[in-house]
């Protein structure tokens, strides 16, 4: 079976493999790929966000008690420490701004780099260990989401 770990991990190198063609883009002066891949990595970063802020942070926090303090909340404070890096790409992306884009991508992955580290080191596989014979169900969900 599939495991909440390799599914995120797997969504990672996803969002990572979009992220540097429209940096490439970007490098290159190419607006419309800079456009197409920058819009479509920010697109899948969100949802990314919003399927473990939505299931599987409470999921994690459900079962563990975990709700003050704790990995999850890390994660959703870093999520928020981003929101101004992926404003500024955004921005850049409509005001077809390479020199810009590349600024936000670089400051959003000063953060991104790491909390993806410590999620799949120690958040996913702490979620799949909290969800033990839930984990086939709670996956199934995160699945619909991502469709």
């Amino acid at each position: 079976m599939e495991s909440i770990t390799d599914y995120m991990q797997q969504d990672h190198a996803l969002i990572d493999g979009i992220a540097e063609r429209a940096a490439a883009a970007a490098a290159a002066g190419d607006l419309a790929g800079m456009e197409r891949d920058g819009t479509l990595f920010l697109q899948r970063l969100e949802r990314h966000i919003e399927m473990e802020e939505h299931l599987l942070f409470p999921a994690f926090e459900e079962r563990t008690g975990m709700t003050a303090a704790g990995p999850s909340v890390q994660m959703r404070e870093e999520h928020v420490q981003m929101q101004g890096a992926l404003q500024q790409m955004r921005e850049a992306i409509e005001a077809r701004d390479p020199a810009a884009y590349q600024r936000g991508s670089q400051a959003l992955f000063e953060i991104l780099v790491p909390h993806n580290l410590k999620e799949e080191q120690m958040m996913y596989p702490m979620l799949d260990d909290a969800v033990g014979a839930d984990a086939e169900a709670l996956l199934a969900e995160v699945k619909a989401m991502a469709a």
